[in-house]
């Protein structure tokens, strides 16, 4: 399920117009305070996918990194998820 999540946030983040900029998810600026750190990632990861690199890193320097890491996080997830179906599927062969 994890991946699944991943990877369909990736996929929005992906498509959506990075020049866009309506409502805030951050939490911090619903709890009133002006500060979000993670403020700009969402477009900076848009701007990464279009291959602008450098409004990517004006929007947020982690833009890039978060798809590097939530890419890497989904293929573990894959291979194990394979190894544990050829595990499975020894198992019944094999009683």
């Amino acid at each position: 399920m994890e991946w699944v999540v991943f990877s369909i946030g990736l996929i929005l983040l992906g498509i959506m117009n990075p020049e866009n900029f309506g409502t805030s998810l951050c939490l911090f600026e619903f709890a009133g305070i002006d500060f979000c750190p993670g403020e700009g990632l969402g477009h900076s990861i848009a701007y990464t996918f279009r291959g602008d690199f450098s409004s990517a890193m004006k929007a947020n320097m982690a833009g890039p990194a978060a798809i590097l890491i939530l890419s890497l996080r989904i293929l573990h997830i894959w291979q194990t998820l394979y190894n544990q179906s050829k595990h499975q599927q020894r198992k019944d062969n094999h009683g």
